[in-house]
């Protein structure tokens, strides 16, 4: 059984470690969890802070409390080992985390920080690294604002939140009711987040003081299922912000996931958004200055952040591939064939893949243009058996080719063009109904996928031979299909939206 050893249990801090590059005016709690043999040098960078590592053993879970006027900074919490993990209690006024890392995978079972700040207060968060992730078999997530004691106003700067299975920056339990409708504050400035699963900003406060999302960036596409302690386990869905008890301002902003109201029973939630891209529309691939990249980046207070990343037209190989989200498309042409052309369009980003093990790679002469409403259309020519290859993150809603002259492959599985443009679109949305179950089936005379840009990724979902089934609480499921809807049934709450892109 892992040992969860608290930061007031551990004495033994070796007294010649100068504290002062990461405890401002900290009391022992903190003092003491950084204990004999724990702490080790960094930085070389000129402009980089020194900064202490703090490892923890396998199977142990170490925490760290942070009190009013306190200051926790400049420390790189090494979780690597085998079932290791961390968690950090902050809570009262005046107090500030900063230049903190959290480095390796987050075994779960509890949220690695849990802040909150006391009534007319105010504290800090800034340059915090959460990037590593969660195992995906695990419950709880990143950040859980504890709503029983957040009366005031918490700030979020250049934080980077990825990969979390039960979401990234939870920031709406000080909403509830039960919590006697205090309300309390959060806002995030300048910060990246990606994947993070149910959610990635949820914020709002019941006392209608508004929360503000500012020059943040959310992406998604590499989500992680949710697992053992969660509604939903096998569940995918990244939502960019929700809004829940009270209105939520986004401003300057680039959001790849979705933008969620919670029902009014929930207060009164709002978005209102100003100059902010959504959805297929966001430049995801950017990302604010001065938010860290890796662990080390957070302690030592640098950062490789800042870029404006890439765009429809940026390129990728295999060696980053792995950085770089999508579906490999390939197009390879007959071997009789000489300079055949092809072009299609995907709701999403396409990216050219230029370099492949097996030669079949995207060249100069290929393109892929933004047509400036949520798409992008890809274009080439080749010939004699060679091709081309994109990594598409969205749905495919056209392909214009001469079929007989193509082989085409997606995903490593041989496709024909109707499996893979479907022009239409079906949503099944429980939003408006978050405790209730929508149980769904139908049926259409061409080919249907899950479109994890419509609504959510799960287990319970299935689609065989243009049978489409599934359930819904809370959530939407999406699909693409083509060809029309030859039967349908319903039985739940949930609404339907049928858009025809034909």
């Amino acid at each position: 059984m892992a040992r969860d050893k608290t930061v007031r249990e551990d004495d033994k801090a070796d007294p010649t470690v100068d504290r002062r590059s990461f405890l401002g005016a900290a009391g022992a709690g903190i003092a003491a969890a950084v204990g004999a043999g724990a702490l080790a040098g960094a930085s070389d960078a000129a402009d980089a802070a020194e900064y202490k590592t703090v490892t923890v053993s396998a199977g142990e879970t170490r925490t760290f409390s942070v009190g009013s006027g306190e200051t926790f900074e400049n420390v790189l919490i090494d979780m690597t080992a085998e079932g290791a993990s961390a968690k950090i209690y902050a809570n009262g006024d005046g107090w500030t985390i900063r230049n903190v890392a959290f480095k390796g995978n987050h075994p779960g079972g509890h949220y690695l920080f849990t802040p909150a700040v006391s009534e007319g207060g105010t504290a800090t968060v800034e340059n915090l690294y959460m990037g590593d992730g969660q195992t995906p078999r695990s419950g709880k997530g990143g950040i859980w604002v504890n709503g029983s004691d957040h009366y005031g106003t918490l700030n979020f700067r250049n934080v980077h939140i990825a990969h979390f299975i039960d979401n990234g920056l939870y920031g709406t339990d000080p909403g509830y009711s039960y919590h006697g409708r205090h309300g309390g504050v959060v806002n995030v400035y300048d910060s990246f987040f990606d994947s993070n699963n149910i959610s990635n900003i949820r914020v709002g406060s019941i006392d209608g003081r508004t929360c503000h999302v500012e020059n943040c960036v959310v992406r998604t596409g590499t989500t992680r299922p949710c697992g053992v302690g969660c509604s939903s386990p096998g569940a995918k869905n990244s939502r960019g912000v929700w809004a829940w008890w009270g209105p939520v301002e986004v401003k300057d902003s680039d959001i790849q996931g979705s933008r969620v109201v919670a029902d009014s029973r929930a207060g009164d939630p709002s978005i209102s958004s100003t100059n902010t891209r959504w959805g297929s529309d966001a430049n995801a691939d950017r990302v604010p200055s001065g938010v860290p990249m890796t662990a080390e980046e957070a302690a030592s207070g640098t950062s490789s952040g800042g870029s404006g990343g890439g765009s429809t037209t940026s390129e990728t190989s295999d060696s980053d591939q792995s950085n770089t989200s999508g579906t490999v498309l390939e197009l390879v042409a007959g071997q009789n064939t000489s300079n055949v052309t092809y072009e299609f369009t995907v709701e999403g980003s396409v990216t050219k893949r230029t370099s492949a093990s097996n030669g079949v790679e995207s060249e100069g002469n290929d393109s892929v243009t933004d047509n400036g409403d949520g798409t992008v259309t890809a274009s080439g020519v080749s010939g004699n058996g060679y091709g081309d290859s994109y990594l598409v993150d969205g749905d495919i809603v056209s392909m214009n080719l001469d079929e007989s002259k193509w082989t085409l492959r997606y995903g490593g599985e041989e496709v024909g063009v109707a499996d893979l443009s479907l022009p239409n679109k079906l949503v099944i949305d429980g939003s408006d109904a978050p405790r209730r179950a929508s149980t769904y089936t139908f049926e259409v005379s061409g080919a249907a996928r899950k479109s994890a840009a419509l609504g959510s990724i799960n287990d319970r979902d299935t689609v065989k031979d243009g049978q489409i089934s599934g359930r819904v609480i809370g959530g939407k499921d999406g699909y693409r299909f083509s060809g029309e809807i030859t039967a349908f049934r319903l039985d739940g709450p949930a609404t339907v939206e049928v858009h025809d892109g034909s």
